[in-house]
């Protein structure tokens, strides 16, 4: 079967059929694979039977394994998958297990946040549940010139409290919270696109601007960067493995019932600091 991309949305995305991930991918597969993944941000493979190695193995064809840095209290240092899940896997709870999530770029509180992360769907819930994603480089375009001019050079702080707002941003939160400041505009380590690199869940202030022109600017930029033309809402399936490139898109989820399992393996892949636009 010859590899196909179909695009999911107007917005971002693209399901690609005709690979085995059980089997390795032979170059010609993975630069289709990779051309997709840089063009489209997210894809999507549909029917997957995967274990956590073949996850890692899928994973390590676009870079190294970034160890889990946000849940080592949960799940103990040095492991390279974890679980976003409302259950106990092998004996140890899940991660981010309940709720909707607001948009983030993944581990943007750090200096290197992951460059891409992917996940596999075990269980799933009857309704609800599903993860939406942002088109943050077409969401930049779309900016006016004005707007592009005044964002030029300003940084912003991200924060990222586990125990206070693991999902929705909270009115508190802890000084020793890890956190990292990086340009509002970045520029795309490989395509070298320009994208917006600020998130409701994980951006508190633009440094050196008063707090009250701060919060206005950056309740604009969300409000902007959300707007459904930059949006495609996935609605998850057992099986699907799904990877995002980290640095041109972000993602949130939304509510779903408790009482029902939502279990996903995710492995990302280590990623450089940032570069501010030019």
């Amino acid at each position: 079967m010859s590899v196909q991309v179909t695009p999911l949305s107007d917005a971002i995305g693209a399901e690609i059929t005709g690979v085995d991930l059980n089997e390795t991918m032979d170059g010609e597969v993975l630069d289709t694979v990779h051309a997709a993944w840089l063009r489209f941000k997210i894809i999507l493979f549909r029917g997957t039977t995967l274990s956590a190695d073949d996850q890692t193995r899928f994973a390590q064809n676009f870079g190294d394994i970034q160890p889990i840095r946000s849940a080592t209290h949960i799940l103990g240092d040095n492991q390279q998958f974890m679980h976003v899940s409302n259950r106990d896997v092998d004996g140890k709870p899940g991660v981010l297990p309940e709720g909707e999530m607001q948009f983030h770029n993944d581990q943007s509180y750090y200096e290197r946040p992951a460059k891409a992360t992917i996940l596999n769907a075990i269980e799933i819930p009857d309704a609800g549940g599903h993860t939406l994603f942002m088109n943050t480089v077409s969401a930049y375009a779309a900016l006016s010139a004005d707007m592009k001019a005044r964002l030029d050079g300003l940084r912003v702080l991200n924060i990222y409290d586990y125990d206070t707002n693991p999902t929705i941003k909270g009115d508190g939160i802890r000084a020793d919270a890890p956190q990292f400041e990086h340009p509002v505009v970045i520029h795309h380590p490989e395509t070298r696109e320009q994208a917006l690199f600020v998130s409701r869940l994980m951006s508190d202030h633009i440094t050196g601007m008063e707090r009250a022109d701060s919060d206005a600017l950056l309740t604009e930029l969300f409000d902007h960067m959300e707007q459904p033309q930059f949006i495609f809402e996935h609605s998850w399936r057992p099986g699907d493995l799904l990877m995002w490139d980290n640095f041109a898109s972000q993602h949130a989820r939304t509510d779903f019932d408790p009482a029902q399992p939502r279990i996903l393996r995710r492995v990302a892949v280590a990623g450089s600091r940032p570069e501010a636009a030019p």
